[in-house]
């Protein structure tokens, strides 16, 4: 047991090298009103959302990921063409136009043919980020920020057709020319790698490519093997040249792609949605070297139970995995989850002392 307390950077980066800490460290994404003015001691207001909402990680977490949403108006507004609900905390496609195949076909070329390598627009793009990165950090000086990452895998290509249905469209219709434009963004990504700064200004990245959901995999293993994880593993490859960690952060069931994911390199595992199947004793036992970031369910167990549950199984949580691991919630915590039911998250890991 290490004996004496430590700061919340010390504790983190001893997590982050698996090695023994005096608490585990929370990790976790605050999209909860009345959370953040427990830990904030003041009112959440939209006009001053951002300053409030920093304050209570603060005073909250261990580390969090670059992309902090802020409290917004209930608006509908038009982005991109397309009529987009914005909703509190979080927003959504109201209609999402039909697929067409000739006109996907034509978008995903005009992406293609749009870039010609790196140039000054995605310098001030990269600068912008980084700006961002560094004013988090000075908001909340104690805490770990992960930097954000991405990595132009099917999600990502997702995104920009539109969702998973017009993607598998275009997979069926013209899977070479779907190739090509997940090669075009990996070697966009491969640039932003390229010109990050030469000393880390992050200990970890936080790269978000949902492959999965509750059922399994959104993509076959077959798919997965010919266009990502070769792409991928020089993406990591790249990151690790830059002295940064990868934390993957996937929703879902991803246990039939993670001896890939492994072999790619990745350092951490996020969120570790256990409704969907995923195990944190498991993935101890099975990869001793790999940080394990969440695992404790937001979609029953913290919005419906009690808090004498919701202790056990954050203490379970600690138990089974016993190092290298960040204590959260398996996406957010949502605006649907009662505060005493984070207080009882809190009380365990805050009491909780490691053993090695």
């Amino acid at each position: 047991m290490l004996g004496t307390k430590i700061d919340k950077k010390e504790r983190v980066l001893k997590t982050l090298n698996c090695e023994e800490t005096d608490r585990p460290p929370w990790y976790d994404l605050i999209r909860n009103d009345a959370v953040i003015e427990y830990f904030s001691g003041e009112k959440l207001t939209i006009e001053d959302g951002k300053r409030i909402t920093l304050k209570s990680l603060s005073n909250m977490l261990d580390a969090t990921k670059q992309f902090i949403r802020f409290p917004q108006n209930e608006e509908i507004v038009e982005e991109n063409g397309q009529l987009v609900a914005h909703k509190r905390w979080t927003a959504w496609k109201i209609k999402s136009e039909e697929y067409n195949k000739e006109k996907w076909i034509e978008k995903i070329r005009g992406f293609i043919h749009s870039y010609r390598g790196w140039c000054t627009e995605y310098q001030i793009e990269l600068d912008r980020d980084i700006a961002d990165l560094k004013e988090k950090q000075v908001s909340m000086p104690d805490v770990t920020i992960f930097m954000s990452g991405d990595c132009g895998g099917p999600y990502s290509l997702a995104s920009y057709c539109g969702g998973f249905d017009k993607l598998s469209y275009l997979i069926a219709d013209d899977p070479l020319l779907v190739s090509e434009g997940l090669e075009i963004m990996f070697c966009k990504n491969m640039d932003i790698i390229k010109h990050l700064p030469e000393r880390p200004i992050s200990p970890m990245v936080f790269v978000g490519e949902d492959i999965a959901y509750k059922g399994g995999l959104v993509f076959s293993p077959r798919f997965l093997k010919r266009e990502f994880f070769h792409r991928f593993k020089r993406i990591v490859e790249a990151y690790h040249e830059k002295g940064l960690r990868i934390m993957f952060h996937s929703d879902g069931n991803i246990m039939e792609i993670m001896d890939d994911l492994m072999d790619c390199g990745i350092d951490a595992l996020n969120p570790i949605e256990t409704m969907a199947g995923m195990n944190l004793k498991e993935l101890r036992q099975k990869y001793p070297k790999l940080i394990l970031v969440g695992g404790i369910d937001c979609s029953e167990l913290l919005p419906h139970r009690c808090p004498s549950e919701i202790k056990k199984v954050v203490q379970q949580a600690i138990k089974d995995t016993k190092y290298g691991y960040f204590v959260g919630s398996s996406s957010e915590i949502h605006n649907e989850i009662p505060l005493i039911n984070v207080l009882a998250m809190h009380e365990i890991i805050y009491r909780n002392k490691l053993t090695g």
